[in-house]
This record gives C-alpha cells, structure tokens and sequence, in this order.
C-alpha cells in the first residue's frame, strides 16, 4: 500500500499520541494500521509502525 503525505502525517501523529480528528483514527483503524481502545486511545497496528519506521530510514 501506497501513502499519501496525509496519511503518513496521521500514522506519525498517532505515533507520537498526538490528537488526530476523529475521521482520520478511523482512516487509519479501518486500514488496519491502528486499534483503537475502548477508552478512545488508538495505538498503532505492526503494520502502521512498519510504515512509520521504514519512512524514518
């Protein structure tokens, strides 16, 4: 899968527990490059850090 500079930006903030506005957690959940808590928290997936992680290097 191929991110936008969007996209990249919403795993980077969720990343870094940013806030991120609520249609772009679900972006990234139903991606699969999130979860998301029963309490609100979302954290990244393996795979969102994978994306993450690999446009750090």
């Amino acid at each position: 899968m191929q991110l936008t500079a969007q996209q990249q930006r919403i795993l980077e903030d969720i990343q870094a527990t940013r806030p991120v506005a609520q249609e772009d957690a679900n972006w990234a959940v139903e991606a699969g490059l999130a979860a998301q808590g029963e309490d609100g928290d979302i954290d990244l997936t393996q795979q969102g850090r994978h994306y993450v992680d690999s446009s750090q290097l």
